[in-house]
């Protein structure tokens, strides 16, 4: 009995050790890393996955319609400065005496190609209200433009040089090509809002190609806007805007029920701005092909193609999309 005893006390006797216990929290501490592992990769890619829900949620809502297209014509006397401020043709000859005839509307535009000195330029005229005199400066480099409103006889002349005489008629017709493209705007049933100051618009004609968007600055922690189209931007005017609310230029959202116009100078873009500029461009002629890409900040991307029509008549507006 003793011996038996003895026996069966030698196999009651346990482990224990520092052995065990360090396996133990090596155990512990595996699977604290392991969920904490597990917790953070669950939540960045429910965070991930709520991103990008709403960023889709935002392109399949921002429908983006264009209710119309309309080329407009404008009639362009184009004259350079040389390096010594006189007047000479666009082509880059003296001028000796010239006359022209330009309807109301039309444009002299002087451009100074001198990088480092500015020429002033004289506008003498004579028409119903006894207009007489303007004296403008061309800054180097810069283009100016001198807007005809009223008929009359007009004599532009440069430091001197000879002049030019242009007779503006209320009934003369002499447009040129399409220079301007004027887009209408508006969203579809449950869009969401676009801010149009981040709107990007390119166009190409096969031979020019550029991208143009909205001059919004910000000095002095205080945002402006200059709202005008030129070279490298476009302008927006409002059409309609829902609840009567003013337009601001600082913040062109474009909501449901509002109607806005973007305007494209599309001669000046392809003239002096874009990748490569073409001095010698005079507007969009018959039977040209423009292709229009419209890319919102959020939604999808609008892809246009417009033909001009073979003639375009006497009429200063061209329905180019309806």
């Amino acid at each position: 009995m003793k011996a038996n005893r003895h026996i069966y006390r030698q196999d009651e006797s346990a482990q224990v050790g520092i052995g065990t216990l360090i396996i133990f929290i090596s155990m512990v501490l595996v699977a604290a890393v392991a969920s904490a592992l597990l917790i953070k990769t669950s939540g960045v890619l429910q965070q991930k996955a709520s991103q990008t829900g709403q960023e889709t949620t935002r392109e399949v809502a921002s429908n983006l319609r264009i209710d119309r297209i309309i080329g407009e014509r404008d009639y362009y006397l184009s004259l350079d400065l040389n390096d010594t401020g006189h007047l000479m043709k666009d082509d880059g000859t003296n001028i000796i005496e010239h006359s022209y005839t330009s309807p109301i509307g039309g444009y002299v535009e002087i451009e100074n190609s001198n990088k480092t000195v500015s020429f002033d330029i004289t506008v003498n005229s004579s028409d119903a209200d006894g207009f007489t005199n303007a004296t403008c400066s061309v800054a180097a480099g810069d283009v100016y433009e001198y807007y005809f409103t009223k008929s009359g006889t007009y004599e532009v002349s440069g430091n001197g040089s000879t002049s030019v005489n242009i007779t503006v008629q209320q009934d003369n017709h002499e447009y040129g090509y399409v220079s301007k493209l004027r887009i209408t705007m508006s969203l579809g049933p449950g869009s969401e809002d676009i801010d149009l100051s981040q709107l990007i618009v390119y166009l190409s004609d096969a031979t020019h190609t550029a991208d143009v968007n909205y001059h919004l600055g910000k000095r002095d922690g205080i945002y402006f806007a200059n709202n005008t189209a030129t070279s490298e931007y476009f302008s927006i005017s409002p059409i309609r805007i829902r609840d009567d609310t003013s337009f601001d230029a600082t913040q062109p959202v474009l909501r449901s029920g509002d109607v806005m116009e973007v305007t494209l100078d599309v001669r000046k873009v392809f003239k002096y701005g874009g990748a490569y500029p073409d001095p010698t461009y005079t507007g969009i002629a018959t039977r040209t092909s423009i292709d229009l890409q419209i890319r919102p900040e959020a939604g999808s991307l609008v892809i246009l193609e417009i033909t001009t029509p073979g003639s375009y008549f006497k009429s200063k507006y061209i329905q180019l999309l309806v």
